[in-house]
Formats: C-alpha cells, sequence, structure tokens
C-alpha cells in the first residue's frame, strides 16, 4: 500500500525495548524523502504529502493541505511578496510595482535613495515631497522651525551670555552682576 506508515526493519529479531531504544527513528513513511510532511487525511489514515518545490507555501485546499507558489489570502491573490498583499487587519493593499529604485511617499517610501549622515529627517511642503534631511554634524546645533521650514542652527552668545557648544551638549553662562539698590 503506497504511503503506508510502517516500523523500520531493525535487520534482526529485537524484542520492543530493544528497538524502541535501538535508534530512535522506529517508524518510516514508504517512499518518506527529507522534507515530507505528514498529515491526518481523515480520521483514520495518515497520509505522506512531498515536500514543495523551492519557494512555494503550504495552504488548505478543499481542507487538505497543498504546496502552492501563489497562496490565496481572504479574496487578495498573493501573487508573491513583491506585488499585493492584503491581511484582515491591514487596512489595504500596499502596491509596489518596482522592487529596485525610490520608493515614493505616495507609496509610503521616502522618496529618497539616501540619506545625509547625522542627519534629521523633515517633510517638504506639498507632503508628497521626497523626505529631506538636516545635517546635524558640528557640536551643539539645535533644529529650529521657521517659515520656510526646519532649519540647523545654534545658539548666540550675546552681552555677559556666553555659549559653549560641546559634543551633545550646550553650556550657556551668565557673566552680568546684578545690583539691587536699596533706599
Amino acid at each position: 500500500m503506497a504511503n503506508e506508515l510502517t516500523h523500520k526493519d531493525p535487520g534482526a529479531e529485537l524484542t520492543q525495548a530493544e528497538y524502541i531504544t535501538s535508534d530512535g527513528t522506529g517508524h518510516v513513511f514508504a517512499s518518506q524523502a527529507t522534507g515530507d510532511i505528514l498529515y491526518a487525511s481523515s480520521t483514520t489514515v495518515l497520509t505522506r504529502l512531498g515536500k514543495g518545490a523551492d519557494g512555494t507555501v503550504l495552504e488548505l485546499a478543499s481542507g487538505l493541505p497543498a504546496w502552492t507558489a501563489s497562496p490565496t489570502i481572504g479574496a487578495t491573490n498573493w501573487g508573491n511578496a513583491g506585488h499585493a498583499h492584503a491581511a484582515p487587519n491591514s487596512g489595504g493593499t500596499i502596491a509596489i510595482t518596482a522592487t529596485t529604485g525610490t520608493l515614493l511617499v505616495a507609496n509610503g517610501g521616502t522618496g529618497a535613495t539616501s540619506l545625509t549622515d547625522k542627519a534629521v529627517l523633515i517633510s517638504q511642503d506639498s507632503g508628497t515631497d521626497a523626505v529631506g534631511s538636516v545635517a546635524m554634524d558640528a557640536s551643539g546645533e539645535l533644529l529650529i522651525g521657521g517659515t520656510g521650514g526646519p532649519a540647523v542652527a545654534t545658539l548666540t552668545a550675546g552681552s555677559g551670555i556666553s555659549v559653549t557648544n560641546g559634543a551633545n551638549s550646550i553650556t550657556v553662562t551668565n557673566s552680568l552682576s546684578v545690583i539691587i539698590a536699596l533706599s
């Protein structure tokens, strides 16, 4: 009988205890191969499903496991991971038309092909332009907002006020004297 589950031939007559402890691999499936899967094809029958090809996934087909290159998730066909997928909790479909190049902001990307080192990312005026970046590459720099968009600047010293910019620090000191006159 094909796909029959049998005991492996120990090669000699053994007691049950000797057979169980012989090498721990006492059961074999007729015609089994590495990667095969055992499943219940009915309430009383175990069946061997041969391994699938690379890149295929296991899904249910009429209630039984089967290998497929194009699984379905709900009503959405999942042609491959680079095209479309809509899970029940995803809120929609992610459509990627190219697997190389720049992913546009409208498709959930940054619209940029590279980012500036040591930079803060900022959005552009339209909301669909590429994400911009402002480099913060000197000690004591801050990101300061303005009508033309955010910019990097350092604090400026003034009369009696000194500013010392350090790596990840800014020290502001006051050298003014306060005199209180009492009458």
